[in-house]
């Protein structure tokens, strides 16, 4: 065996043979459990603001539109859970899936309302104080690079090798 499959096998074997490094796991499942958090705690306040939010998206529209209220009732309790679950370290996997399907479809509202050339909230919850400046508000590309940010630490945190058993 060579000098550097050796120093290989000793570095696997010290880190455990895990690709992501645990303070980098550790960091991004503290950092998406309290988006989701903070992004929650506006819509549990006031599901009738983030229903409207919902509607002006214009994608539940006609025979969907009744989906509306309990989408805004459902929603916020849903991600101040899973990002609860993802930030004290338990039933990580089935939260960060919640979390990564949440994600998906923020994305492609936001898509679409990009394309559709509208200007909207993005009824994201995360314009509280200096979250506004760092997350922005509007549904643009802004937010959906916000987006592809979360969904890259929620992928960190869903494939790590530390959320497995968890």
């Amino acid at each position: 065996m060579s000098d550097t499959a050796v120093k290989n096998t000793d570095a696997k074997a010290k880190t455990g043979g895990n690709p992501v490094p645990s303070f980098i796991y550790h960091a991004a499942r503290i950092l998406l459990g309290a988006i989701f958090i903070i992004a929650s705690l506006d819509k549990i306040e006031r599901p009738w603001d983030f229903g409207r939010a919902i509607y002006v998206y214009h994608i539940l529209d006609g025979s969907f539109a009744y989906l509306i209220s309990p989408l805004a009732i459902v929603m916020p309790p849903v991600e101040f859970i899973t990002g609860l679950l993802v930030i004290v370290n338990r039933w990580v996997r089935p939260a960060s899936l919640l979390i990564l399907g949440m994600n998906v479809v923020f994305i492609i509202a936001i898509i679409s309302v990009i394309a559709r050339g509208m200007d909207i909230d993005c009824g994201c919850g995360l314009d509280v104080g200096p979250m506004a400046a760092i997350a922005g508000t509007q549904a643009d590309m802004g937010a959906l690079l916000r987006d592809f940010v979360i969904l890259a630490l929620n992928l960190i945190v869903l494939f790590a090798p530390q959320s497995k058993g968890r």
